[in-house]
């Protein structure tokens, strides 16, 4: 054991020595192209004895190089040649494992600074290259983050990795459009890769020569050495921050209230993660006046959570909100039909079957509507005869009837409501949203399909109580969230198909044991006895100004209620 510390402890003095007399850091390649040749050779030596030492020598060793000063030349070679062999000796475990780890990922991310990004460096001393990475569906990506080099977008978030082998990046390509792009950001399709090395070889000239290996990670996966195989880093979460940083949807948050039309062809529903035939959807709906950046606590909750992210893929719906919640919720109903109808007939699992729905405000408004079937119901609170009686407006019948009667998708394992306006909201009569009312523009595609309509059939033919909200091109979403509209009660009405579950907002008591103390709850838009669901399997009141989508009791709930198995209401 002595003879082993003795031959160690002299390579360190030579590691020491060769500070003085060579490059001072070599990832600063200084002009003397000779002097980092020399510290290769000196390299190779080590490099050649490291390979011949025995686990019990690289676990006396390897641990020292992570004290080396900044000023030891190859010093990121070192620790990285070391790691390499320490995991390849015997399997680690504990605080072996951790440092052995560290060295690791620190080497490779100073060679990853180096070379982004450009994805490659080339010096007569040393050449770093990262293999092309491509997405699932084979192109290739254009462009690398390092993840650590940007902030993530609340300091709480700072340092997302869970531990593993390997250096986060986030890879960016544009999105074309086309294909599966459709249902991914506008921004562009963003992807968690980790790196790991790959080989590192010797020219005959001594230049150094490392090739870096991208796995796009998807799910948990392992590096395997001689000894067996290591966790990779799985930082689901950077990709999604990286979005965040890009996204362009709060620029539409208002244009979608008050100008619709400029908004109108954003409407769809996108996954912030990779689209998978095995996992299961969680899609989350925004409320009015708003976007899918306010999913930002629940979605960073789902991914840093090994279970969750590992069983959940993340959908966000984005649609303008100046029209009627039952037009949006049509559009949308179709969007979700072909999303996962996609899935499906390229192989997907049963996970695809149980979609858990989260629904903020108007967004609670657009869910319920996925686990209701109307049969006749709406329609005949709104027109005084039956689709079938309407030979003489089937065209403009077969575009409008989808609004009306509708039916509970059978592919919805729950839904949760968000400070959903059930019995609506009496701001939405107040001065202040009557004269925001005068502002809101419409998109031609909602008015010429009412104004159409309503021509065909008659005014005579609409009921009394929603004459008033088809009259000329038609309601906008204030109007539909007033406690007196028909269609709003008459959603009331209908029976849930599957679980749902309630979170009420309160900006006073969070907690009423009678219809007086009750009533005195309210998130400042929506009452308790509006948000108040007595079928819902569970229903909790958080501290809230109609935002509870960020509450941390909230978000603990939700976590709580995604964890359930599917099929199960608890």
């Amino acid at each position: 054991m002595h003879t082993k510390l003795k031959k160690a402890g002299l390579l360190m003095l030579c590691l020491f020595l060769l500070a003085g007399c060579t490059s001072p850091h070599f990832l600063k390649l200084l002009p003397s192209t000779k002097r980092a040749l020399e510290a290769n050779q000196l390299f190779s030596y080590q490099y050649a004895r490291m390979q011949q030492m025995d686990s019990q020598e690289l676990a006396s060793y390897c641990p020292e190089l992570l004290s080396l000063p900044d000023t030891s030349a190859n010093k990121s070679l070192l620790q990285l040649s070391c790691a390499q062999f320490w995991l390849a000796s015997a399997e680690l475990k504990g605080t072996a494992l951790q440092q052995a780890s560290q060295l690791y990922n620190q080497s490779l991310t100073q060679f990853l600074r180096t070379m982004l990004p450009k994805q490659k460096y080339r010096h007569p001393a040393l050449r770093i290259v990262l293999e092309p990475v491509k997405d699932e569906t084979g192109l290739a990506f254009e462009d690398f983050v390092l993840a650590s080099e940007f902030q993530a977008i609340k300091s709480h978030h700072q340092g997302i990795a869970h531990s593993g082998l390997g250096v986060s990046l986030v890879a960016i390509r544009p999105n074309t459009g086309k294909g599966q792009d459709k249902y991914y950001p506008p921004e562009g399709i963003f992807r968690s890769v980790t790196v790991s090395l790959k080989q590192l070889k010797f020219t005959k000239e001594l230049q150094i020569q490392l090739t870096l290996q991208g796995h796009l990670m998807q799910e948990a996966a392992e590096l395997k050495f001689a000894s067996g195989s290591y966790p990779l880093l799985y930082d689901a979460a950077s990709s999604y921050l990286w979005l965040m940083q890009q996204a362009k949807l709060a620029d539409l948050e208002l244009p979608g209230l008050f100008n619709a039309e400029l908004a109108d062809n954003k409407l769809g529903i996108y996954s912030v993660t990779p689209l998978q035939n095995n996992k299961q959807p969680l899609l989350m709906i925004h409320g009015l006046n708003s976007s899918p950046l306010i999913w930002y606590e629940l979605t960073m909750a789902v991914l840093q959570d090994e279970e969750l992210k590992q069983r959940y893929q993340i959908w966000h719906a984005f649609y303008p909100s100046g029209p009627p919640p039952f037009y949006n919720s049509m559009r949308l109903r179709k969007k979700l039909d072909e999303l996962q109808s996609m899935l499906k007939a390229r192989g997907g699992s049963n996970q695809l079957d149980e979609i858990v729905v989260i629904g903020h405000s108007m967004g609670g408004v657009i869910s319920k509507t996925m686990v209701q079937t109307t049969d006749y119901l709406l329609w005949d609170l709104s027109f005084t005869e039956r689709p079938e009686q309407l030979g003489y407006a089937k065209q403009e019948l077969d575009n409008i009837k989808d609004i009306f009667i509708f039916h509970a998708r059978p592919y919805i394992d729950k839904v949760v409501f968000i400070d959903t306006p059930h019995g609506g909201s009496e701001t939405s009569e107040s001065v202040v949203a009557k004269v925001a009312s005068w502002f809101i523009n419409l998109p031609k595609n909602f008015t010429l399909l009412m104004s159409n309509f309503i021509l065909k059939l008659g005014p005579d033919k609409i009921t009394l109580p929603m004459r008033e909200y088809l009259s000329g091109g038609g309601p906008h979403s204030v109007q539909v969230l007033s406690p007196r509209h028909p269609l709003l009660q008459g959603l009331n009405k209908l029976e849930y198909q599957r679980p749902v579950y309630s979170i009420v907002g309160s900006n006073g008591p969070l907690s009423c044991k009678d219809e007086k103390s009750c009533s005195q709850i309210s998130d400042g838009v929506v009452p308790f006895f509006s948000a108040h669901q007595n079928k819902a399997v569970q229903e909790i009141i958080v501290p809230s100004s109609h935002n509870s989508y960020q509450s941390p009791q909230a978000v603990q709930f939700l976590v709580q209620v995604l964890r359930q198995p599917a099929g199960e209401a608890n």
